[in-house]
């Protein structure tokens, strides 16, 4: 054997290429590397919003808990929606939905299993800061000025936190996008006007949509808009569904 074949022959590399059983599976059931992919972002968006879900009930049953009813209310709490109703603008004083109206959709709600914490800054709160919350667990609704929480940035930063890690639902009756954004990181489903922008209306029949909108701002379009959402929430698997939407 000459020289040059020699070289030729140690020259020669083994490649040994691992088998991905995933890959392998997939290719059996005609699957390309993009289904594969994408199989495996569901798997990894469900599995987040497991999470989320746990970490959502946990901080209810936070919320929840006050005296010697403490366990019975932890019980209860994942079953009741804890709703967020954004009654005026955070950054002013204008009122985002008529008062009268608003005081009439509040009566109409307290006939439902909810939890709903007014954010309010023109009525006086039931509150001095969002850590007394669970004293006020009781109450079906509680009033909150965020002008008038006394805990200090620091404190009320971390409380609010808390807060929107804990609701289920949020009302609104403007187009805040940063608002709407930070809501759907934390997974709080919203109720909005069809016009609210990042949001799209659920459709149980073709499993779409990430909110419950309403297409006329008065009191009996909002009220439906709430109880679609309130009947929805009864089934975690749709809603869940949801939340992945809202990730996406």
């Amino acid at each position: 054997m000459s020289k040059s074949t020699t070289k030729k022959h140690s020259s020669r590399r083994v490649v040994n290429k691992k088998v991905n059983r995933k890959e392998l599976e997939a290719f059996s059931k005609g699957q390309n590397y993009l289904d594969l992919m994408e199989e495996e972002s569901n798997e990894h968006s469900a599995k987040m919003v497991s999470l989320l879900f746990q970490a959502k009930k946990a901080a209810k049953c936070e919320l929840m808990e006050t005296g010697g009813k403490a366990a019975k209310k932890q019980a209860e709490a994942p079953k009741m929606p804890l709703i967020l109703l954004f009654a005026t603008d955070m950054n002013g004083d204008r009122e985002l939905f008529p008062r009268e109206q608003l005081f009439r959709l509040l009566e109409g709600l307290t006939v439902l299993n909810v939890k709903i914490i007014v954010i309010d800054t023109q009525q006086p709160a039931d509150l001095n800061n969002l850590g007394e919350l669970p004293e006020h667990s009781a109450g079906q609704i509680v009033w909150y000025n965020p002008r008038q929480d006394d805990s200090g940035q620091g404190r009320e930063e971390k409380e609010i936190d808390r807060l929107l890690l804990a609701a289920d639902l949020a009302v609104l009756f403007n187009h805040q996008t940063e608002l709407v954004q930070l809501l759907k990181n934390y997974g709080v489903v919203m109720i909005a006007d069809d016009n609210c922008p990042l949001l799209e209306n659920y459709r149980p029949n073709e499993e779409s949509g990430n909110a419950f909108l309403f297409d006329q701002k008065d009191l009996w379009s909002v009220f439906a808009a709430i109880v679609r959402a309130l009947e929805t929430f009864r089934f975690p698997f749709d809603w869940q569904h949801i939340i992945r939407n809202m990730q996406k």
